[in-house]
């Protein structure tokens, strides 16, 4: 599965807007959001996990979408349209009506009256539009107990659980919504990732078990990758303990930097779902599917940031990333193929969208110059303030003594900054006549 667009009108910030993650015919494999805080990232990612959990999982994620109608005397629309994967089953009417293209709504109330197909929502409500493609999705791709068909988001507060615990080698089969549970609760933990080790470490030790011993290589080997020269996955104790080594020394999990955690609950959550989404796949890492992350550069550090994106699309080539970040590493890093938006509010407060291209030529600076970011300088706000009047001084054509006295004092401290090169007394001599001639 993956998304081809989706449209959000009266949703929050947005009067009207629809953005597109792919063509008719495949995905863009990779999407970034940018834009300032408040300009509606969040807002499209949530839609995005609304719509993909699927009409049993929308109701647990927001039973009430107080605050997301933007005028609440009219109805707010969320629509998707998503395609089917290569691998997903169940196609739409059988051999005589392939359909690979879906689409769907779902209207948003607020505290006013609305009435919808003559029903009165008189509080906010989540409504979906009923129709035959809803009802076969229901039926037969968007609910827990269909494989493929995947789609995973994670809010920007994903980590592992802060309390140190015993883990007991058992793992619940996941319901579809919970894929989702961290971009509407701040508070829910990954702890699936540590679950799933214990468990299938239990299951090889105690049942010499293939499938689970394969799928403990996979996950570990992936995980592995992902983290720095040095570190890597060192042993599950009897105790159901995980335990990683952090440049020689042994760190249990609940003692890894925020970081580390941030990375292994990212991955490890990623690792566990597709194994359950698609248990019969001889390389579960290379299915199809849809992965939201909101602030993926969150707790990372900056060489964390410039690899993260080629990480993840190396072990998961066939997932489409929808991603929102503040971090210009991330952005230019993801790929030439990747694209670029930009959400920002306009003068009547509403989001609007501009697409930035050619981004992965560019280095940090000039990204941050460029309209990706728009911000007026690199250097701090106290040393541009110097900057500026340094080079107000040196065009100004009649200084006083004061101000000479400033710019040379200027010139002095900028000289690491702007490469100011010292004037030999030939360049000196060289200046004063041609000052002379001149005047």
């Amino acid at each position: 599965m993956w998304v081809e667009e989706v449209s959000l009108e009266n949703i929050k910030s947005c009067e009207k807007m629809t953005i597109r993650f792919g063509s008719k015919e495949a995905p863009y494999k990779w999407v970034t959001l940018l834009g300032e805080n408040g300009g509606g990232k969040s807002t499209v990612l949530q839609s995005l996990g609304l719509l993909l959990a699927g009409p049993e999982g929308v109701n647990q994620l927001l039973p009430r979408p107080v605050g997301w109608v933007r005028d609440e005397d009219k109805t707010g629309k969320l629509s998707i349209k998503i395609h089917q994967g290569d691998n997903d089953p169940n196609t739409f009417g059988g051999d005589a009506r392939i359909r690979k293209s879906f689409g769907y709504t779902l209207f948003l109330t607020g505290n006013r009256n609305i009435t919808i197909r003559n029903k009165i929502y008189t509080e906010p409500s989540i409504v979906e539009n009923k129709d035959k493609i809803l009802t076969w999705l229901r039926q037969n791709a968007l609910n827990s107990k269909e494989k493929g068909w995947f789609a995973v988001g994670f809010g920007a507060f994903r980590r592992l659980t802060r309390v140190s615990q015993i883990l007991v080698p058992s793992l619940q089969t996941p319901q579809r919504f919970t894929n989702f549970l961290t971009q509407f609760n701040e508070n829910e933990p990954l702890a699936a990732f540590e679950q799933w080790l214990v468990y299938l470490d239990y299951r090889i030790s105690k049942d010499k078990d293939m499938l689970a011993k394969k799928h403990y290589e996979l996950g570990i080997d992936a995980i592995s990758q992902l983290l720095p020269k040095g570190n890597k996955f060192d042993s599950v104790t009897s105790e159901g303990k995980i335990l990683f080594n952090v440049n020689g020394q042994i760190v249990p999990t609940i003692g890894l930097s925020d970081g580390f955690r941030s990375v292994l609950a990212l991955g490890g959550d990623l690792i566990w779902r597709l194994l359950e989404a698609f248990p019969e796949s001889n390389d579960p890492l290379k299915e199809e599917g849809v992965v939201l992350i909101d602030e993926l550069d969150i707790h990372l550090h900056p060489i964390w940031q410039r690899d993260i994106a080629g990480w993840l699309r190396k072990q998961f080539p066939n997932l489409q990333f929808i991603v929102a970040t503040h971090s210009p590493l991330i952005t230019i890093s993801a790929g030439e193929d990747a694209v670029t938006y930009k959400l920002s509010i306009d003068e009547n407060k509403a989001t609007k969208i501009e697409k930035i291209e050619k981004i992965a030529s560019m280095n940090v600076d000039e990204i941050l110059k460029s309209d990706a970011f728009k911000l007026i300088s690199s250097y701090s706000p106290q040393i541009q303030t110097k900057i500026d009047r340094y080079y107000s001084l040196q065009r100004k054509p009649n200084k006083n003594n004061a101000e000479e006295a400033d710019l040379f004092g200027l010139q002095d401290e900028l000289k690491p900054i702007l490469g100011i090169k010292e004037k030999s007394p030939l360049d000196e001599k060289i200046e004063k006549f041609l000052a002379e001639k001149l005047l």
